[in-house]
């Protein structure tokens, strides 16, 4: 099944990628001409084709339902000025919900942020 095909300009594309021992997913958004906008280490924010962001691998669309004028409009802002790459404070999630919705964020930061502090808590509690 071809999972690339009816994409449109804000649509967010997600691929597996593994980091360590985990398997997580790559995710960039959908610009014009089939074009999708991610970041990576290796080469921070940038534009690339949809078979380049895919890798080879299977790729997932999620429909976002965004306003294309402003997707495009926050696309150009980002790559007016783009940012290197960073897991913790700009990552693919940061540069991926910024262009969506004008936020950056990462949802797995989020999470793993949230499992320390439950674990310090318990911690805490637990030598008192």
């Amino acid at each position: 099944m071809n999972y690339i095909a009816n994409i449109g300009i804000g649509d967010l594309l997600f691929r597996p990628k593994f980091f360590g021992f985990m398997k997580l997913e790559h995710v960039g958004v959908v610009v014009p001409q089939n074009m999708v906008l991610h970041n990576t280490p290796e080469r921070g924010e940038h534009v690339s084709t949809v078979q380049e962001f895919a890798a080879g691998q299977a790729v997932r669309v999620q429909k976002t339902g965004s306003n294309s004028a402003d997707v495009l409009s926050r696309a150009n802002k980002v790559l007016a000025d783009p940012k290197r790459y960073n897991p913790a404070f700009r990552n693919c999630e940061h540069t991926a919900f910024e262009v969506i919705s004008g936020v950056a964020k990462s949802p797995f930061v989020l999470a793993v942020v949230g499992i320390l502090l439950f674990i310090g808590l318990l911690v805490w509690l637990l030598r008192r």
